[in-house]
């Protein structure tokens, strides 16, 4: 909008018509407003300020050769009214985009990723201003070689910053699936065991929750020690997995409790081969001491998740119960 008012004042000087868009180059004049409104450190305002040029050289190049589509003999002042709509009908977004975008990109942005922000910026910026140097009439083969050069250095630190984003989102990637895997048994945890289950209720996919819990571990972790105590939670994981396979879902929660993910329609089945399930053959002489568990289905017990996990847990404890009467 301030260029849109200057511009018939600075059109008068030597050189500044013709659609060149030569008076961009008071471009700088944006950062007293932006000193004003946006309390950020100098890079962060170089970067919005660059925004705010390619927006106006867009929006003055866009309004010259419009306006020189009807030739009159005041062309600045068709050049201010049609850029003055053009204002009026993109402002909106444009500060939208500024304000929920761009500001929230530069609280959080790392230096590394802002300098290579700001030198895209200002790239494209010379790049809009130097073509319409071009569209204005300027033939110049050294200006042409100059923006096919800026243009080239401008993909090469786009292409880079892309790099940056993307390695970066693959690094979050990973920490989040660090996250949800149980750290000694490798299995996924009790957050892994929370997304899968709401994944196959949000689907309406019929599953049986198997609760878990193994018997007389803690005689194991208090005769053996603890290091024992690992290796035989480690055994009975490699067990379930070379009996049962990768086909059902197998979450530690904690300790010595862990949860399948089994298909309703076979879960006694499933059930069966687990209580089935011994290791004694291992390098450590760790006997296989038994479990107990219990299970529930959706939607045929429950569609909430607390009370499916209350009644598996509950008939787990029911089932150990009983073998301790035998």
């Amino acid at each position: 909008m301030v260029t849109s008012v200057l511009y018939p004042v600075i059109s008068l000087l030597p050189g500044i018509d013709k659609g060149n868009g030569l008076f961009m180059l008071f471009g700088f004049l944006y950062i007293i407003p932006l000193y004003f409104l946006f309390d950020q450190p100098l890079k962060h305002l170089m970067i919005v300020m660059s925004s705010s040029w390619i927006y106006t050289m867009f929006a003055y190049s866009f309004s010259f050769r419009a306006a020189s589509l009807y030739p009159t003999e005041n062309l600045g002042l068709a050049v201010f009214i049609i850029q003055t709509i053009l204002f009026i009908l993109t402002l909106p977004y444009y500060n939208k985009l500024v304000n929920n975008i761009f500001v929230n990109i530069l609280k959080n942005i790392n230096a590394k990723t802002l300098d290579s922000l700001l030198a895209i910026s200002l790239f494209w910026f010379i790049i809009i201003f130097l073509a319409n140097l071009i569209f204005g009439g300027v033939n110049s083969r050294a200006l042409e070689i100059i923006i096919l050069f800026v243009i080239i250095v401008n993909s090469i630190l786009t292409y880079k910053l892309c790099y940056k984003l993307v390695s970066v989102n693959i690094r979050a990637k990973e920490l989040s699936q660090i996250t949800k895997i149980d750290v000694l048994t490798q299995l996924k945890n009790r957050q892994g065991f929370y997304e899968d289950v709401h994944k196959k209720m949000n689907s309406n996919q019929d599953f049986a929750i198997v609760f878990i819990d193994l018997d007389n571990f803690k005689a194991v972790n208090d005769k053996l020690g603890h290091d024992a105590g690992d290796r035989y939670l480690l055994e009975f994981v490699k067990a379930v997995k070379e009996r049962l396979g990768d086909d059902y879902g197998f979450y530690r929660l904690h300790g010595d409790e862990f949860i399948c993910l089994a298909d309703t329609r076979d879960v006694e089945a499933f059930c069966r081969e687990l209580e089935k399930l011994r290791f004694s053959d291992n390098p450590h002489g760790l006997v296989f001491k038994g479990l107990s568990l219990g299970y529930s289905s959706f939607p045929a017990d429950s569609d909430n998740l607390s009370k499916l996990l209350y009644l598996a847990d509950l008939r787990m404890y029911q089932r150990k119960k009983e073998k301790h009467r035998m």
